[in-house]
């Protein structure tokens, strides 16, 4: 678990969401990476599986519904959460990769926040539009002009800004708490709470 994640959690209970991030890297990291790649084809495999048991727990704790549980991913997570979303009440994938639309079948509403300066994900909005829309679903889409890779996050990427400049990492905090704003407005609207 990294710190970053950490915030994400409390940002998230802090809103009064019931809350949890289950270590997705508990098999090791290359055995997860080879896994959640293998989930971006087909929406199935072991950490398909570890987000449902996640969720399975949170229902049972905080006495919810499944259509109650939102999914929420950054970059690598933000892919996992379009392939593993087949099922939650709502999905938020931020900057990161789409599947391809079989692996997307049986999601729910989604929103997507995405960095403008990002020159990698940047324009990732278009294709998850695109390849939702066979399924019948229309992601509400934020793109941020100003923002790089990771603005969602208030980690401090300095060794990412040199190793991975197409991203424009960075701060950007008014763009991070517009984004929220959009993001937890997006779940209030879709989770049931009742």
């Amino acid at each position: 678990m990294q710190p970053e994640i950490e915030r994400v959690v409390l940002r998230l209970a802090d809103a009064g969401y019931a809350a949890v991030a289950p270590d997705l890297f508990h098999r090791g990291r290359i055995a997860c990476l080879v896994d959640v790649f293998r989930a971006l084809k087909t929406g199935t495999g072991k950490s398909v599986q570890q987000g449902r048991n996640a969720r399975t727990w949170l229902c049972h704790e905080a006495h919810l519904a499944p259509s109650q549980i939102g999914l929420i991913g950054f970059c690598f997570g933000g892919g996992y959460a379009l392939a593993a979303g087949a099922g939650w009440g709502a999905v938020s994938t931020n900057y990161g990769y789409v599947p391809e639309t079989e692996a997307m079948r049986g999601m729910g509403p989604v929103i997507g926040c995405y960095g403008g300066r990002d020159r990698s994900f940047g324009t990732k909005g278009a294709q998850l539009k695109e390849r939702l829309a066979p399924l019948g679903v229309v992601p509400e889409v934020h793109t941020f002009p100003d923002a790089g890779h990771s603005f969602l996050t208030d980690g401090n990427p300095r060794v990412g800004r040199v190793l991975f400049p197409s991203l424009a990492l960075g701060d950007y905090p008014a763009e991070r708490e517009e984004g929220w704003q959009h993001i937890l407005a997006f779940f209030d609207r879709h989770l049931p709470t009742g």
